[in-house]
């Protein structure tokens, strides 16, 4: 997961296939959008995600690099979603309106993605073609 930059106009459905690994993605992006500008530590997460604190480490990691998170720093450390521009927030909205209602065909979607480790290989190779360009 490389920063992302939202287009005008841009597909929620293209948004989610392209940018995000899995439910849980998904699923913490939407709450940090939901609960804007209010910040979360891993264990929050992990307890109201469901899913072990170890997992939401590597969630929060992914969403800090597409910069859609911002890491907020004391003790202890919360992170929140980070608006950085209309269409940012504009794709956030239009994605959280069609998770609510596709839930099934968008979860289906990122279940069928290849794995984790598969797409991180993809991705180095990506990113070195575009910075050998």
């Amino acid at each position: 997961m490389d920063a992302f930059t939202p287009k005008p106009d841009a597909d929620p459905y293209e948004f989610i296939h392209e940018n995000l690994d899995s439910v849980p993605h998904l699923e913490a992006l939407i709450l940090f959008w939901n609960s804007r500008p209010v910040g979360w530590t891993c264990d929050e997460l992990a307890s109201r995600l469901y899913i072990p604190s170890e997992l939401v480490n590597g969630v929060i990691r992914d969403l800090v690099r597409l910069q859609l998170v911002q890491e907020q720093p004391g003790p202890p450390t919360r992170y929140s979603y980070s608006p950085r521009s209309d269409e940012q927030n504009e794709l956030m909205r239009v994605v959280d309106d069609a998770y609510r209602r596709d839930l099934v065909r968008i979860s289906t979607m990122l279940h069928s993605k290849a794995s984790s480790p598969v797409r991180e290989f993809a991705r180095a190779f990506r990113f070195r073609k575009e910075k050998d360009q």
